[in-house]
């Protein structure tokens, strides 16, 4: 690698709307002070956000390069993305907006439903049985890295799509509740909690009265406990509304300066790996400390469980985006890239396999 020090390379996302881009002021350099050794420091834009800068910041020059120029080439109604926005791409075409392209494509390749007990259902984990309306994030980034190491792919048609998928993905995959549902028996079906959208939190934000496990956990990074004894999101990274750049630098230097993963940590692209462990931590404490009321679809959570929450996350963050820097290095920034890997196989068409949420 080039750098083990994170350097901000790329320009966080700054947004007017959805998915509006506006342009970065020329404060890069001001910026890329704040991310030096020693400065002050699955998941919402601004997690993804600042999963890209800190990954950015540990690219090798080809890949850097590469990934620059790959993001102007996603498509996005004549605004440009950039190497950080572009990791947003696949939560922007999640609107079904008509007016943008692949507008409510691969919604269910997001997440991986793994169960909390040995003996609940078995996702697949290999491609086969997907396609672009069915499938999960363990197929989808396996169909990715086939496109990034130069073979092709059915639904993933571009090496931009490949990049802009799995810097994404690489950093769903590291959201413990993109990598978890809880299964469990209503009137003698099996049902499980959608990965804990099911799972109402009664003491949420006061102005999202629908706030639930799953919400909070994408948003843990940024979560305290307010002084009413309600969750308190950080306002700055708000999905939807104007990304400082300054903040998103700021707070991504916290997290690369106090939440590195150790230096014998494996960030080599074991995905199945990178899945278990984040199951692992939904079994661990996710859902285990959860603190339960009279109401069984809701949970409350008390100030100690979001003040641990919001250090697993950071600690999930950053090491999504060391793992993100490994793998686009070895793809996009190897100096003599290996034969190209063959194809995985379409899955059927979506006529012929189950809806998913």
């Amino acid at each position: 690698m080039e750098s083990a020090e994170p350097v901000l390379l790329f320009k966080p996302r700054a947004l007017t709307g959805p998915m509006a881009l506006r342009s970065i002021r020329p404060w890069l350099a001001l910026l890329a002070l704040a991310l030096l050794p020693g400065s002050a420091p699955a998941w919402d834009e601004g997690g993804h956000e600042i999963i890209a800068t800190i990954a950015g910041g540990r690219l090798n020059a080809k890949a850097r390069a590469a990934v620059e120029a790959l993001a102007s080439q996603v498509p996005n109604n004549g605004r440009p993305y950039d190497a950080v926005t572009m990791a947003c791409w696949m939560d922007d075409i999640r609107s079904r907006s008509e007016s943008m392209p692949d507008a409510g494509m691969f919604l269910s390749w997001h997440y991986v439903d793994i169960g909390l007990e040995d003996d609940d259902p078995k996702p697949p984990f290999e491609p086969g049985d997907d396609n672009p309306m069915h499938g999960n994030a363990l197929q989808a980034l396996k169909r990715a890295m086939v496109v990034l190491r130069g073979g092709t792919d059915p639904y993933i048609t571009s090496s931009a799509m490949a990049a802009a998928i799995a810097m994404h993905l690489v950093g769903d995959i590291h959201q413990p509740l993109h990598a978890a549902t809880k299964y469990f028996y209503s009137h003698g079906r099996e049902m499980d909690d959608r990965g804990g959208n099911r799972e109402g939190v009664d003491n949420g934000p006061p102005n999202e009265p629908r706030f639930n496990l799953h919400a909070f956990w994408d948003s843990a990074w940024r979560a305290t406990m307010g002084p009413d004894g309600r969750v308190m999101l950080d306002e700055r990274f708000k999905p939807g509304r104007v990304h400082h750049p300054e903040d998103v630098a700021q707070l991504a230097a916290e997290m690369a300066r106090d939440d590195a993963p150790s230096a014998d940590t494996d960030l080599e692209p074991r995905f199945d790996s990178w899945a278990w462990e984040s199951n692992n931590v939904a079994r661990s404490f996710v859902y285990r400390d959860l603190t339960p009321t009279e109401s069984l679809k809701y949970c409350r959570l008390s100030s100690s469980y979001i003040r641990e929450a919001n250090h697993i996350a950071r600690q999930r963050l950053v090491l999504a985006a060391y793992r993100l820097a490994t793998l686009l290095n070895e793809t996009l920034g190897a100096d003599h890239p290996g034969p190209a890997p063959a194809s995985y196989p379409a899955g059927p068409a979506s006529a012929d396999v189950p809806g998913e949420y």
